[in-house]
């Protein structure tokens, strides 16, 4: 790396540092939610004065709406990073006595064609699901769902295994009555590998899973990862 491209990288990371600490002050003084209705209610009947006064009282000023754009535009791919690190911590309990990773994994959220797994080792295929669920997760459900079809599509006789985040992912799969092909119409791509493995996506994702998918195994990674981070998953 050349002084200046050093230079210049110092200097990004001083600017994210300093971003993260306005967010930070911000938040220690009151958490999100609670301190934006704070701010809607004393908003209603207001002019524009009192939306000054308002925007003051909430320590809403121009240095905050910078550092969470730039914190924004820095962390864009934080998911990215929750994605390695998990995947990380949980290899080294996972892995057999002489399992060997053979394919360079998926590290980041999402599969390239070329790696079509998270992890594939000499035994084993895997997808990791790091996103908690908390109600409304329809593109959860998609993208699990797909992950369950892929893995169940492999041929090569490798274990496989979907790891996911609490009990709502496996009570979909093993309890849901919408189709296959709901669950598929947003990747066509995995749509008609399930049309040519499995047949027709009328079946029942739960159908699905009792049968073509009975052999992944379905693990909650809150079993799997350090003390300290499962406590945060609850």
């Amino acid at each position: 790396m050349d002084t200046s491209s050093a230079h210049q990288d110092r200097e990004e990371a001083e600017r994210l540092s300093t971003a993260v600490g306005v967010l930070a002050d911000f938040l220690s003084r009151r958490p999100l939610t609670p301190a934006l209705a704070s701010l809607e209610h004393r908003l209603e009947g207001a002019d524009g004065t009192d939306v000054i006064r308002v925007a003051e009282d909430g320590h809403v000023v121009p240095e905050l709406l910078a550092s969470a754009l730039t914190v924004r535009e820095s962390l864009g791919r934080i998911n990215d990073l929750i994605h390695a690190c998990g995947i990380l911590l949980v290899l080294p309990h996972i892995l057999k006595d002489e399992e060997r990773i053979t394919v360079r994994p998926s590290l980041g959220a999402g599969n390239d064609p070329s790696r079509p797994y998270d992890l594939e080792t000499d035994q084993r295929i895997a997808e990791f699901k790091l996103a908690r669920w908390r109600g409304s997760d329809a593109m959860r459900k998609r993208q699990t769902f797909k992950d369950l079809v892929m893995l169940a599509a492999d041929t090569s006789g490798r274990r496989a295994e979907l790891f996911v985040i609490g009990p709502e992912p496996r009570r979909f799969l093993t309890a849901s009555a919408a189709t296959a092909a709901w669950a598929l119409d947003r990747t066509p791509g995995a749509l008609r590998t399930f049309t040519t493995v499995f047949g027709s996506p009328s079946m029942s994702v739960a159908q699905f899973t009792a049968t073509h998918a009975a052999h992944v195994q379905i693990t909650d990674l809150r079993d799997l990862l350090p003390a300290s981070v499962a406590a945060l998953l609850q």
